[in-house]
């Protein structure tokens, strides 16, 4: 199950601009590759959730005690060329700037999948430096994009009437605290 650069940004873009017709915030950006000077376009998603203090809590931190803390959510979807599929890099911290921890993310995982990922934890969620900017982001690792990606019958030779970047990233949006507005479900006329 293999999608192409050129298949990730039309889905991008299909994205973008569905977003922009309901004011969801997603924007694409573009990295300028140092080693050839091409460009590489990504999307990137900034929002303050709030999240109350019970979903917060873990062993392993001290967490604040008010209820609906904000949390601000950095979400980077690039391409990734080794899995040839979309790759999700994120960031979560408090207003105050702190990150989160790990641990604080892996709680933050729906509670219909929490067991799943506490029993393969360090295989779906871990902290890597993002591939642009050299820093710290938490990544859903790409093998389970590829394993997604199947089970929604991606083919890049397949003609869909819905957006598979779409339908893998409602898909994956309860592992990664993103919530996906209602009207991105709906069936597009537009083939792929």
């Amino acid at each position: 199950m293999s999608m192409t650069y050129e298949q990730f940004v039309e889905y991008a873009t299909d994205l973008k601009n569905h977003s922009d017709s309901i004011d969801d915030g997603w924007n694409i950006c573009q990295y300028q590759c140092p080693m050839n000077g091409s460009f590489i376009n990504y999307l990137v998603k900034k929002e303050i959730q709030k999240r109350n203090n019970s979903t917060l809590k873990s062993e392993h931190s001290d967490s604040p005690t008010e209820d609906n803390i904000p949390i601000v959510c950095e979400y980077h979807i690039l391409y990734n060329l080794s899995y040839s599929c979309p790759d999700v890099f994120f960031n979560m911290w408090n207003t105050d700037g702190k990150l989160l921890s790990l641990e604080h993310v892996w709680s933050l995982v729906h509670s219909f999948l929490k067991q799943t990922v506490i029993h393969d934890k360090w295989n779906v969620i871990t902290q890597e430096m993002h591939p642009f900017f050299n820093t710290p982001f938490f990544r859903l690792h790409p093998c389970k994009n590829t394993h997604v990606l199947e089970m929604l019958d991606f083919s890049s030779k397949n003609n869909f009437e819905f957006n598979p970047l779409i339908s893998w990233l409602s898909t994956i949006s309860p592992l990664i605290g993103l919530e996906i507005h209602l009207s991105y479900g709906k069936k597009y006329s537009k083939k792929y």
